[in-house]
């Protein structure tokens, strides 16, 4: 397959899909591809002895258990780092992960995979391209990538086609004989993409996790969108009705609202440790068999508190859509939807969120306060008359709205307390 023979739009696997595997590591490349991915990023810098290394920072110290400058390392030095996957991921993926050479994703993907690899440092974008040639990589599976116009320039030069990152100016780009620009998401509006399409250049945009997002750069006419959790923005994602936090596995979905959480080996559950502020992280790879009228069923647990039982919580937000849920930050736009709180001293509150605001409707009285360490059912009905929140033992909460509908997509969060959830299945 070459890049001429995708449907428009495609999306890219940004870093491989960093979302869910270990950014730029050959077994992240080899989950993306056996998901059915038909491009994987690539950022690549050149190393102290002329080698090509694979990362996307210009230091080791996020991504590995070491510190340091990308640059400073040898080819040989390099493959001795750790990818420190527990760190970056929150479980699920093991430790000991080496991050690659250009030549090796090369050799085990190169003909059989399209490639879309950037020139991540100012001297790369020659010895990326040698690499390929003496390889025998097809130009046409492959796309260059630089925001320097000098780099792509030297692409062209020597027959590869190549996106100007960051760039709109599509004159500029037809002068230069650039096929592709490739603006920020935020950037892309259909007048852009417009006056490339006019002049024969195309538009892939960077980043895009959420459909919410999608729908409107593909509306707007971009050929292709770069994604940390492309198999989710592709659509093509299986949705489950239950969860799978007993095998640590990252479903296309699992997407930081304002905090990403991390697998519990010991149970298998997952959560978030204790923090002061209010955390909540997408489910998208859940969702209701029948979107109008379902029931929700989970288990959670509250740890660790840092405020009074009152303010410490954990919660459920059923939502319209993939907004992000960011009550702390204030700033949680187009999140539409139901928050569900079950708080330390026992109560049950259910707020109607609008735009990021809850307003409350409803709150119970008398509650047993929770014990720590102790797992309590809990069970959510939405339809079409309205909503019942339920606590195993008995204790139930029943609202009359109906103002916002349907509302099928699931956030987990928590407040002032480490929190886990576990059994999530919709019935």
């Amino acid at each position: 397959m070459d890049f001429a023979d995708l449907s428009r739009p495609f999306v890219i696997a940004h870093r491989g899909g960093a979302m869910q595997v270990p950014e730029h590591t050959m077994e992240g490349y080899r989950v993306a591809v056996g998901q059915g991915l038909p491009v994987i990023e690539q950022d690549v810098s050149t190393l102290a002895d002329g080698g090509l290394g694979v990362m996307h920072d210009g230091t080791v110290d996020r991504m590995t258990t070491s510190s340091g400058n990308v640059a400073d390392h040898t080819s040989v030095s390099w493959k001795q780092l750790d990818i420190d996957a527990s760190a970056t991921l929150g479980g699920g993926w093991p430790d000991g992960l080496r991050p690659p050479l250009f030549e090796e994703v090369l050799t085990e993907f190169g003909n059989r995979v399209l490639l879309c690899a950037e020139a991540k440092s100012s001297d790369a974008m020659g010895p990326m391209i040698d690499a390929l040639e003496r390889r025998g990589i097809r130009p046409a599976s492959v796309l260059l990538q630089s925001y320097a116009l000098a780099d792509c320039r030297l692409a062209r030069s020597r027959g590869w086609d190549v996106i100007w990152l960051g760039s709109t100016d599509v004159v500029r780009a037809a002068a230069e004989g650039i096929g592709w620009i490739g603006p920020q998401a935020r950037h892309v509006t259909s007048a852009v993409c417009a006056r490339a399409h006019a002049a024969g250049i195309e538009v892939a945009c960077h980043t895009v996790n959420r459909r919410h997002q999608r729908d409107v750069v593909v509306a707007d006419g971009v050929d292709a969108i770069f994604s940390d959790d492309p198999v989710y923005v592709a659509g093509d994602a299986g949705r489950r009705a239950s969860d799978l936090f007993a095998r640590q596995v990252w479903l296309p979905g699992m997407l930081a609202d304002a905090g990403r959480g991390r697998f519990y080996a010991d149970d298998g559950s997952w959560g978030f440790d204790v923090s002061g502020t209010a955390t909540s992280t997408l489910m998208g790879f859940l969702a209701p068999p029948d979107p109008a009228a379902f029931t929700l069923r989970l288990d959670l647990r509250m740890d660790e508190t840092c405020a009074g039982s009152r303010t410490s919580c954990g919660w459920v937000l059923l939502s319209t859509d993939d907004h992000p849920y960011r009550p702390s930050s204030g700033s949680s736009t187009g999140a539409d939807g139901y928050l569900f709180l079950l708080r330390g001293d026992g109560t049950l509150d259910v707020d109607r969120v609008v735009e990021g605001v809850a307003t409350p409707l409803a709150s119970s009285t008398g509650g047993t306060a929770l014990d720590t360490g102790v797992y309590v059912p809990l069970q959510i009905t939405v339809s079409g008359a309205g909503l019942l929140f339920t606590r195993g033992g008995g204790e139930s909460l029943s609202v009359a709205d109906t103002t916002l509908r349907p509302v099928p997509v699931v956030h987990l969060g928590g407040a002032s307390a480490g929190v886990r959830f576990k059994n999530l299945e919709f019935a």
